[in-house]
């Protein structure tokens, strides 16, 4: 079993670097499990949640987030980044844990990137 290191220390990210190369690319964050507050008719993922075997309401911790937002902006080149939330319902979340996604975005941002953030919520691109 591979265990992942939940502590915001991370080993030294090694890519193969081409002069000139811009490397991109995207992931789907999904901070709150399969956990929603809606029953859409369409939803392909409430049904199977019980077979995650995830706590009754998964979160994303803290450490981890900060890990993860490390990262991801360390092994991208491009002056823009976007992070996409995806659920259940990434709004399950809250307030305060989007602002620290902003706060961690901003603390380790390279000069002259842009971060984006969007929420896919129930299937709609927000």
């Amino acid at each position: 079993m591979r265990i992942i290191p939940t502590q915001a220390e991370s080993p030294v990210l090694r890519t193969m670097q081409l002069q000139g190369e811009t490397y991109r690319y995207h992931v789907m964050i999904k901070p709150s499990g399969a956990q929603c507050n809606l029953d859409c008719s369409y939803c392909f993922y409430l049904h199977k949640q019980d077979m995650l075997h995830q706590p009754k309401t998964p979160r994303m911790a803290e450490s981890m987030l900060e890990l993860h937002i490390k990262q991801y902006i360390e092994a991208q080149t491009g002056d823009e980044i976007v992070f996409s939330w995806q659920g259940g319902e990434p709004t399950l979340m809250g307030l305060a844990f989007f602002e620290r996604v902003v706060e961690l975005q901003q603390k380790y941002k390279k000069p002259k990137q842009r971060i984006e953030n969007d929420l896919q919520t129930n299937g709609t691109l927000l």
